[in-house]
């Protein structure tokens, strides 16, 4: 028998088993309609003209609008001084959030997007809260005022929390960042949480009804911190019980 034979006779003996099975593909309905959206919420976010104009918008809507529409009460500067404040410290626990949010969520290309801001946002908070203290001078009024005023705690603690935001408001730069290096400079900039405290502080003892500011803000922050390590510990063990066991194969080889 020739070859042509044999390899007719192999083809016909073949089992049906062996044959590829056709799979049919199918994509869910809506699903690259979700995926444009999807997309383009990322561009959008990422833009900074999108952060500008939050960051911005903010003290607009909340400063600029009230005080030319007459709509501070009684007391505009003490009005401004308070809104200012509000301003400044959620803004500080915005950016704060913004790394526990991607230890948490790594895969979302939104939180990414957003993390893309942070240096900008850092700054913002530390303007607006220069705004804040700007309004404290013009709220007391005179130098002897502006005096008693230091006398009060809550005073000092917020002027010890600018006083850091302010160097690293001035230190969020690249040529910050290769004088320093890299390491020191983000040993440094972890002073933001010591400011945040002493700022979340600050608003609470300051009175009028301010504690329950702080207090939705500093629970927040809490519950990502905590979240944020917790899942650093959980990935942390598992990476050693991995370790572990490859060693433990390498010295005992099967």
């Amino acid at each position: 028998m020739n070859t042509a034979g044999v390899m007719e006779q192999e083809r016909r003996g073949r089992p049906a088993a062996q044959k590829r099975p056709v799979v049919a593909s199918f994509s869910i309905p809506g699903s690259r309609f979700f995926e444009k959206r999807s997309q383009l919420l990322v561009k959008i976010v990422a833009n900074k003209i999108f952060a500008l104009s939050l960051i911005v918008g903010a003290g607009f809507w909340l400063l600029v609008i009230p005080a030319f529409t007459g709509a501070l009460g009684a007391n505009p500067v003490e009005r401004l001084l308070h809104q200012a404040g509000e301003i400044a410290i959620w803004t500080l626990g915005a950016v704060l959030s913004l790394s526990p949010l991607r230890v948490l969520f790594p895969r979302s290309r939104v939180v990414n997007a957003l993390n893309r801001h942070r240096r900008a946002v850092g700054v913002s908070a530390c303007v607006y809260g220069l705004i804040h203290f700007g309004f404290h001078l013009l709220y007391e009024g005179d130098a002897q005022a502006i005096a008693h005023s230091f006398s009060k705690p809550f005073i000092w603690f917020g002027v010890a929390g600018l006083s850091i935001l302010v160097i690293l408001a001035a230190t969020s730069n690249n040529f910050s960042i290769r004088k320093l290096g890299g390491k020191n400079w983000k040993r440094l900039h972890r002073l933001a949480y010591a400011a945040a405290a002493l700022l979340i502080y600050h608003q609470a003892i300051a009175g009028k009804g301010h504690w329950h500011i702080a207090r939705w803000l500093l629970l927040s922050l809490l519950a990502l911190q905590t979240a944020r390590v917790t899942k650093q510990l959980i990935i942390g063990r598992g990476r050693t019980g991995w370790t572990m066991c490859d060693g433990r194969a390498r010295t005992h080889p099967t």
